[in-house]
């Protein structure tokens, strides 16, 4: 198992901040998804993270990022900056467990 934790500062001043474990092959084990946002409604985030879990390639984060855009509003992101933070993070992740 590997874990990676990203904090960023999205254009306007909001922070995302995604704390992510991977295991031997890849695969999604935990993830955390917070910072000084608002998503709408606010289970919608909380049925992400459970989904991300499981995922062992990009396709599956981005379509995951995708499904829930179409059924929440987020406010101090953008869905994208998101599904491409996670996606960068996942990348980190997955090369750590390469050593």
């Amino acid at each position: 198992m590997h874990s990676v934790y990203k904090v960023i500062r999205i254009p306007g001043g909001k922070t995302l901040e995604i704390t992510m474990t991977v295991d031997e092959e890849c695969k999604i084990v935990y993830i955390s998804i917070s910072g000084d946002f608002f998503v709408y409604p606010p289970e919608a985030l909380e049925m992400l993270e459970r989904e991300l879990q499981g995922c062992s390639n990009t396709d599956c984060i981005t379509n995951m990022v995708s499904r829930t855009h179409k059924s929440a509003k987020a406010l101090g992101f953008t869905w994208k900056q998101l599904a491409e933070t996670i996606t960068k993070l996942y990348r980190t992740a997955c090369s750590s467990t390469d050593t």
